[in-house]
Parts: C-alpha cells; structure tokens; sequence
C-alpha cells in the first residue's frame, strides 16, 4: 500500500510542474516578464518551489549572495549558506554573453555547477570542466521550444532539490558533459580523418580496391 502512495506522489508532482512549465510558456508568450525582477519572481523561484526548494528560506535559496567581486542573483545552498549552485538571472532575451562574469564567481568560490537563465532559456554549466565557456555548457533547455517533458526532465535531472542535496545532480551533470566533451571530439576529428585517407589512402584499401578492379575487368 504504501509503494502505491509514493508512486501516486512523484506523479502527482510530475503533474504539477508540468502545468507550472505550461503556464509559464503561455505568459512568455504573451511577453508578461519585462525585467529581471520579473524573471526572478514569476519563473525562477515558482520553478524552484516545484522542484523542491524551500525558496522562502533565504539561507538555502539567498538571493543577492555576496562574493569577491561582486554579487550572483541566487546561490542554491546544502548545508546554510555552503553554495552548492549559483544562478544568474537576466531580462528575456537579453542573457547572451552574461556567462564569462557568472563562471569568474563559480570558479573562484568553488561552486561546482552554474546556471544562467532569463526564464526561456536556461544553460546549465560545470565551470570546474576544460574549453571556452559554451563548451563547458551541459545542456541548454529553451522552455518555448523543448517539449514540456524534455522540460521537466531536464529541470529535475539538475535543479531537483534532493537531487542536489544528495550529489546525484552534479554527477548527472558530469556524465552529460563527458558525453557532450565526446561528440563534439567526434565532429572535430571524424572530417579530418576522411581528408587523411583520402590524401593518403591505406595500403590495405588500396589492395581492396585494386583487387576488385582487377577482378571486374577479368569478369
């Protein structure tokens, strides 16, 4: 009885940060959110409570977070006020480029895992992670474009509070960057290594080849 009221639980949450991401897609939209304030109030913080967050407790959610240099938007702390996850909020539209100064924080405080958002569009980074800063990019979810259960997925796979809290979410964010890291080796080197044997063809296939030359002329 009771594996039956957990199961009706997760679905019952499923379900209500499913509407929540659809409300909030039809209010983008619609070009309700002007600011960043507008952002952080009405998308940010209402998507944190659905994944979990105790969003009225300023030692776990703190806003305006102080650090050398300046001040990040969000850190999302475990335990009090230990950042595990810094978020920078900008205007719709407007966050491109916003990155560089948000990674300087995570790197310098030893966050692990930083996210920048302005409500549509959320990136998720490992600043810690090797290249330029789009290649140190996870994943980015565009909330207008993304069907709603990619949405969800991926929202819970790296925001989800238990899930941060526990570790499972930076180790998930690791594994898809190793994945990330490895496709994009692929596309690099994949052209070059055509180019390489067509310049420079293997003794082996050339043999094939001429063998099969020969064999047709002989037919």
């Amino acid at each position: 009885m009771s594996i039956l009221v957990i199961s009706y639980k997760k679905e019952g949450a499923s379900m209500e940060i499913s509407n929540h991401i659809e409300q909030v897609r039809e209010r983008l939209r619609r070009g309700e959110f002007i600011s960043e304030a507008a952002v952080s109030q009405g998308i940010l913080l209402p998507t944190l409570h659905e994944l979990g967050w105790p969003v009225f407790d300023t030692n776990v959610v703190v806003p305006e977070f102080s650090v050398q240099g300046g001040r990040v938007d969000f850190a999302l702390c475990n335990p009090p006020r230990r950042p595990l996850i810094f978020i920078e909020v900008k205007r719709v539209g407007i966050s491109e480029g916003a990155d560089r100064q948000l990674f300087e924080y995570a790197f310098h405080s030893g966050v692990p895992m930083a996210v920048l958002t302005d409500g549509q569009e959320w990136s998720f980074y490992l600043p810690g992670e090797q290249g330029r800063y789009d290649e140190r990019r996870v994943y980015k979810l565009d909330l207008l474009e993304r069907e709603i259960e990619e949405a969800v997925s991926r929202l819970e796979r790296y925001l989800h509070y238990e899930k941060v809290c526990s570790g499972e979410a930076l180790k998930s964010a690791r594994a898809d960057y190793q994945n990330v890291a490895r496709d994009r080796e692929i596309e690099a080197t994949l052209p070059r290594a055509w180019e390489s044997l067509l310049e420079e063809p293997d003794s082996i296939v050339v043999g094939i080849i001429s063998r099969k030359s020969c064999r047709s002329l002989w037919l």
